[in-house]
């Protein structure tokens, strides 16, 4: 659990430069599984998750949407955790198994002067203890409820492939997605239509995402993923270049018989077009900066006590040769800062 303490030693490094930071959290935030077995490693597992809860407390937290695996312990458990934190649980499709609310749908909050929606979302999985309404047909009555009230609309999704991809083929007017529920950390926002960010590194990382609305009504563009295409497209262009072909005319007109290559040749060059236009255009910008949490980022001293004091915790329980089937668990999160 360590990398907390290294988080909040960004967030903070951050804040101090005068930037209005939201952090928030995608769900999976307590637990490694959705399933624990009982006994030692339910205690452990217990201990952990107040560990992470008071470290969020102390870090700040704008949004949180509980995911399957915080469901490990049971709803009352959870709802015993949040009773005790200082920031929101959202969900806008998790209700008990009666159909009864559990957490509000969404929550608004104004930064510098813009209201920011963050409506929490999962994917269908299965617990006694609670009931899943259909992502997709709940996203769309709850980005309609809001919409009017919000210039940006982002949605922390405990997602799968399925339902993210109905989202991208939807007309859903939401600007973006931070996910968790996913093995893979992406590199940027990606190609669709809405970006998509997930961590999913075991809390080597924190995800900084800079957001900046300059013009209302228009769309955001990914700067980080424009970005990459450019490196990859002209990396591709280097691959076909020798001494004496350095440009792309010249790869024109060395291939000018190769009808196959010479459309590979128009493709290349437009994507550098189209993504170069974008880049200079774009008002309303998102990009990525990807925190390395190495030895280099100090710890934060009062995350680094509430770490450590957790961990003498679970050694006075297990004893000091338990080997816990479900790892300390240190989780990711993503935050922003609005310009």
């Amino acid at each position: 659990m360590g990398g907390l303490a290294r988080k909040a030693t960004v967030v903070d490094n951050i804040r101090a430069k005068g930037y209005d930071v939201s952090v928030l959290d995608a769900g999976n935030l307590f637990f490694a599984k959705d399933n624990l077995s009982p006994g030692v490693t339910t205690d452990v597992a217990k201990v952990n998750a107040e560990t992470i809860l008071k470290a969020f407390n102390e870090i700040g937290c704008d949004a949180f949407s509980p995911g399957s695996q915080d469901f490990a312990l049971g709803i009352e458990y959870l709802r015993s955790l949040e009773k005790k934190a200082n920031f929101p649980f959202i969900s806008s499709n998790i209700f008990g198994v009666n159909g009864e609310k559990l957490f509000n749908s969404y929550i608004i909050n104004n930064k510098n002067g813009i209201n920011i929606g963050y409506i929490g979302l999962a994917s269908q999985f299965k617990n006694q203890d609670v009931s899943i309404s259909d992502p997709i047909s709940t996203l769309y009555k709850i980005v309609d409820e809001i919409s009017q009230n919000c210039e940006l609309i982002v949605l922390l999704f405990n997602g799968i492939d399925e339902d993210i991809l109905k989202i991208q083929n939807s007309n859903i007017p939401i600007d973006l997605i931070i996910r968790s529920k996913s093995k893979r950390g992406t590199r940027d926002g990606g190609n669709k239509r809405v970006p998509v960010y997930s961590a999913a590194n075991k809390g080597k990382k924190l995800y900084q995402l800079d957001v900046s609305l300059m013009s209302s009504g228009e769309s955001i563009v990914d700067v980080t993923a424009l970005e990459n295409k450019l490196v990859t497209v002209n990396q591709r262009l280097d691959r076909m270049k020798t001494d004496n072909v350095n440009s792309l005319s010249e790869l024109y007109q060395k291939y000018i018989n190769d009808k196959n290559i010479t459309n590979r040749l128009k493709g290349y060059e437009k994507q550098i077009n189209e993504a170069t236009l974008s880049l200079n255009s774009a008002t309303n910008t998102i990009s990525l900066i990807i925190h390395e949490l190495n030895k280099n980022i100090a710890d934060k001293p009062s995350i680094l006590k509430i770490v450590d004091s957790g961990k003498e915790e679970i050694l006075k329980i297990a004893g000091p040769d338990y080997k816990p089937a479900v790892p300390y668990h240190d989780h990711d999160h993503h935050h922003g800062h609005r310009h």
